[in-house]
């Protein structure tokens, strides 16, 4: 492919994707932070046809990532999680921009996925991000190597939520996502439920079960349901009772009765 027709490419999807990002870019820059979107445009196969400057900085040119597949931009034990990212989003119905909200190389990025129609040219998909690092307040722990977010980034209908750990009530395990219960909605994070405990580190977020984390500070008792399995239930009535693992119900009991405001039913 010349140049100028790249180019051209790359000028006009810069257009569209500032239109559809306009009320991200309106959103951050009312927290009095700039906005720097990265663009990458790749081939059906992902070979790397074309960055901008944003992106070309991330990935550094000195790797020459302009003609490689974009997999082998990243270390290979991340290429597997970069491969299910990409066919998580492509994988997805409709023309509109697939997006999603993930930790990623020690940074917190908001990835947007689009397909291309370009005639007579090999461009077929078009990923933009953008970093949220500094909205979530991450940091990486010295001791651990983890990345840790001070709060939650949600990414939801076009808008973001930053969540604090005192928004959420109840973390649900749901395949390859959480689903995040507040007092008044549920929202969906890419994150494992093992990854969440690594990312916010707070006191006030338990492991009952497998499945379940809860916030010992929403939680309005521990005791057992009709069918003697032990259940957690939270102070909002919406938020759904969830069961604890038999193993876990000693350390629950501790640890909810340290909080001082929960008196464990036998």
């Amino acid at each position: 492919m010349r140049w100028g027709r790249l180019r051209f490419a790359c000028i006009n999807y810069w257009k569209w994707a500032k239109v559809q990002f306009m009320s991200l870019e309106q959103y951050l820059n009312e927290q009095g932070n700039s906005v720097e979107i990265g663009l990458v445009l790749l081939s059906e196969e992902w070979q790397v046809l074309g960055m901008n400057e944003h992106a070309l900085r991330i990935a550094d040119p000195d790797i020459g990532p302009i003609g490689q597949n974009l997999f082998q931009m990243h270390p290979a034990k991340s290429r597997e999680k970069v491969r299910g990212i990409l066919d998580e989003l492509s994988g997805q119905q409709g023309a509109m921009p697939k997006s999603m909200v993930i930790d990623f190389l020690g940074k917190v990025l908001m990835i947007s996925l689009s397909r291309l129609v370009v005639p007579n040219s090999p461009l077929a998909w078009a990923v933009s991000f953008m970093d949220l690092s500094e909205q979530t307040g991450a940091r990486t722990n010295p001791m651990s190597g983890h990345l840790e977010l001070k709060k939650m980034p949600i990414y939801e209908k076009g808008a973001f939520h930053f969540l604090s750990a005192d928004q959420v009530h109840l973390i649900e395990a749901d395949g390859n996502y959480c689903r995040i219960h507040t007092r008044t909605k549920k929202f969906y994070l890419l994150m494992s439920l093992k990854a969440v405990l690594q990312r916010f580190p707070t006191s006030d977020f338990l492991k009952v079960h497998k499945s379940f984390v809860v916030n010992l500070r929403h939680v309005q008792a521990i005791g057992p349901a009709d069918d003697s399995r032990m259940m957690v239930s939270f102070h909002e009535p919406a938020i759904p009772a969830v069961p604890v693992s038999r193993r876990l119900v000693p350390a629950v009991k501790k640890a909810l009765a340290s909080t001082g405001t929960v008196h464990p039913r036998d």
